[in-house]
C-alpha cells in the first residue's frame, strides 16, 4: 500500500473528493497500486501509484483496450502522468490533459472540477 504522501498541495479545510476509488491491487508488471475510480458511479480513470518515481499513471476506462507492447497485451488507454511532490505551479502541467480529455473523448466533466481540486481528488484515491 502506499506509504504516507510527500505532496506540496493539499485540499483546503472542508474539501471533500467527488470521486470513488476501489483498490485494485498491484499493478500488471508490479510496479505500483492499482485504484479504480468511478465518478456519480460510472467507471471513469484507472490509476497506478508507483511508490518510486513518486507517480500516478493515470488510464481511461472508457476508452477500449488497446495493444501495448508490440502486442503482447492489452492495456487501457494512458492519457496522463500525475507527479505526486508537484508544486501549485506545475500542477497545471499535470492535470488539464486528463480533464480535456474525459471531457472532448466522453463528454465528461467531472462536475466542473478544476485542476487543483481534480489534482487532489487523485491522490485522495490513491490513500495519499
Amino acid at each position: 500500500m502506499p506509504k504516507d504522501s510527500n505532496r506540496v498541495v493539499f485540499p483546503p479545510e472542508g474539501w471533500q473528493n467527488r470521486l470513488d476509488a476501489e483498490h485494485i491491487g498491484p499493478d500488471r508488471f508490479g510496479n505500483g497500486q492499482m485504484y479504480d475510480v468511478s465518478y456519480r458511479g460510472e467507471p471513469v480513470i484507472r490509476l497506478v501509484y508507483d511508490a518510486r518515481d513518486d507517480e500516478i499513471t493515470v488510464r481511461c476506462l472508457r476508452c477500449p483496450p488497446q495493444a501495448q507492447a508490440g502486442g503482447r497485451f492489452e492495456d487501457y488507454r494512458m492519457i496522463g502522468i500525475v507527479s505526486i511532490n508537484a508544486t501549485a505551479l506545475l500542477v497545471p502541467m499535470n492535470t488539464p490533459r486528463i480533464l480535456k480529455h474525459l471531457t472532448d473523448v466522453h463528454g465528461e466533466d467531472l462536475g466542473g472540477i478544476d485542476d487543483m481540486d481534480f489534482f487532489n481528488c487523485l491522490l485522495d484515491c490513491c490513500e495519499l
